[in-house]
């Protein structure tokens, strides 16, 4: 299954929707804009929550949990690494990805790619193509390669800020 993601750069209530191959809009992305710490709900388009991500602001690094029915599924942790986005997972899976933060992907407990995510370099907004190959937990998988992609895009922000 393949999804794909156009978040726009500017955006009033931080809401978008997640479309399948065909262009359909499938599932709707939306964030809190004003809280301590990122949360982020993924929905059907009736508006029912089907997992919903929160990052916990008292850690050293980075640090997410995942709930999807209402059941803390995953906990991700980033680990410190210079070269390297690496996150620890509560669940088993591992992930990898490079130091650019442009794609990465989702391994299972038994190493099986579960998930892969690609982020196109040159574009308006950021667009990202996600292939789920465990359609099975396809919205646990989805909520892990979001809270990442929320991580390695506030990571990016705070850089370019730095910066001016």
């Amino acid at each position: 299954m393949k999804l794909y993601i156009n978040e726009k750069i500017f955006s009033l209530h931080h809401r978008f929707f997640i479309k399948n191959e065909q262009g359909n809009d499938v599932l709707e992305m939306s964030s809190q804009m004003i809280s301590l710490g990122r949360k982020t709900w993924i929905k059907d388009l009736n508006g029912n929550e089907l997992a919903y991500m929160e990052q916990e602001i008292l850690h050293l690094m980075p640090h997410y949990n995942i709930y999807v029915n209402g059941a803390l599924l995953c906990q991700i942790t980033k680990k410190f690494k210079l070269l390297k986005n690496d996150y620890e997972l509560s669940n088993g899976y591992k992930v990898d990805g490079n130091i650019f933060a442009l794609d990465f992907t989702i391994a299972d407990n038994t190493g099986k790619t579960v998930g892969i995510l690609k982020r196109k370099f040159f574009s308006i907004g950021d667009k990202y193509e996600i292939e789920i190959l465990d359609e099975k937990d396809y919205i646990l998988i989805l909520a892990i390669i979001m809270a990442i992609t929320n991580d390695v895009n506030n990571k990016q922000r705070s850089s370019t800020y730095d910066n001016d």
